[in-house]
């Protein structure tokens, strides 16, 4: 790592312009990283923010950990209003080895939440992500630094700025609810497609663990688009960003955008695990529930961001 990365003290996060649900990206900080530089006063698509209270330092050795959120909000601001998160994914990275994990959370998982008592940990959002990052930080007991929320139309908006996506679909998809239509290999995604395949659970092995994962997936796949584009191309880097700006508010300077880009760069999206978080289903009262089994993953996470 450069002297000039361990100068840099970041200030965000990565937009994952995902998910789905918002997800997205889904996508991680790395991944996203050129995506987040934003005017304020201009149409966003997807809110990204530092969590009050939380310090990170490039110098430190210390791993970045940043949640990852999407709205079931159909038509809103990319805070998602009030919605549900169905999009729910805390991204490590670990600078120095330049690889991390995307932990993927069903949005069924039943959890203690802040004023809520136990609940499904999707219903967190309907207080606002900060409630969400708490709720998350109190049950994997990770220091989350930055946190990016979306939804839908903001999600279909900003994929299709920056590009459709090629995106491995891990077996044949015929949901109608979600619209994910599609046969198992790669699949070319604009943003509706993209949402589709990030919300569908009916048509999936496992339900909700399956969705989940599959937003896991798309992260990825928008990680690799933009490693393959900006190794062809360094002025590729700043299209992004000037897309970015037209959908995308944050608070973190160009500057720092650009040292953040040039890591993103550096990733392999091989380094970077996508891992579920395993669980049972069962009922809460009259909710079907996921009871999660994480075992020791966030432990190991914890330490270095690497499972």
């Amino acid at each position: 790592m450069t002297a000039g990365y361990r100068s840099m003290r970041t200030r965000t996060t990565l937009i994952s312009v995902l998910v789905l649900l918002g997800l997205t990206l889904g996508a991680a900080w790395w991944l996203v990283a050129p995506v987040l530089a934003a005017s304020p006063t201009e149409d966003t698509a997807v809110e990204i923010r530092k969590v009050a209270a939380s310090n990170w330092y490039p110098t430190s050795g210390e791993p970045l950990f940043i949640a990852v959120l999407g709205s079931d909000t159909r038509n809103g601001p990319p805070s998602g209003g009030g919605g549900r998160c169905d999009a729910i994914h805390i991204v490590a990275i670990n600078p120095q080895e330049k690889a991390g994990t995307i932990l993927n959370i069903p949005r069924d998982t039943y959890v203690a939440v802040p004023g809520m008592g136990r609940t499904k940990i999707n219903a967190a959002c309907t207080r606002g992500a900060p409630t969400m990052v708490q709720a998350l930080q109190n049950h994997t007991g990770l220091p989350i630094h930055y946190y990016a929320i979306t939804e839908f139309s903001n999600f279909v908006a900003l994929i299709n700025e920056t590009g459709a996506i090629n995106v491995p679909v891990p077996y044949a998809m015929r949901d109608s609810p979600s619209g994910a239509h599609f046969p198992q290999g790669n699949a070319l995604m604009n943003g509706t497609q993209a949402l589709a395949f990030s919300r569908n659970r009916k048509d999936t092995p496992r339900g909700d663990f399956s969705r989940t994962e599959n937003q896991g997936i798309f992260m990825k796949a928008m990680h690799t688009k933009f490693r393959e584009e900006t190794a062809m191309d360094l002025h590729r880097v700043f299209d992004y960003i000037k897309a970015a700006r037209r959908h995308v508010q944050t608070d973190v300077p160009v500057s720092e955008i650009v040292q953040l880009a040039m890591l993103a760069r550096d990733i392999d999206p091989a380094d970077i695990a996508n891992l579920t978080i395993p669980g049972s289903t069962g009922m809460a009262g009259r909710a079907s529930v996921v009871f999660p089994a994480p075992g020791d993953i966030y432990t190991r996470v914890k330490d270095d961001g690497i499972y």
